[in-house]
């Protein structure tokens, strides 16, 4: 049997950001998929963070601090980027 296995918690995450992605290119405005996309990249930090790394699969890529900082940092950026697009211009440009 394969060292690391568990291929769950990478599949959750993919099947996330792969809907969060389908909404947007299905014409459903940014500020839906793009903060569903962040999310689950926020979970993929948080199982990456709670299991073990036999049990984390292909979430663990690196060491557990790099993989939980990445994926978080990539899903904030995400989330914080689709809900920008609710402030109004005005409040940007002045």
């Amino acid at each position: 049997m394969s060292e690391r296995q568990g291929a769950g918690p990478y599949l959750i995450v993919l099947v996330g950001a792969a809907c969060g992605l389908a909404l947007v290119l299905s014409g459903a405005t940014p500020v839906v998929g793009v903060p569903l996309m962040g999310a689950f990249f926020m979970l993929g930090a948080l199982c990456r963070l709670i299991l073990p790394d036999r049990r984390a699969g292909l979430l663990a890529v690196r060491n557990k601090t790099v993989d939980v900082i990445t994926l978080g940092v990539i899903g904030a950026m995400l989330i914080f980027g689709g809900l920008i697009l609710l402030v109004p211009r005005e409040w940007i440009i002045g």
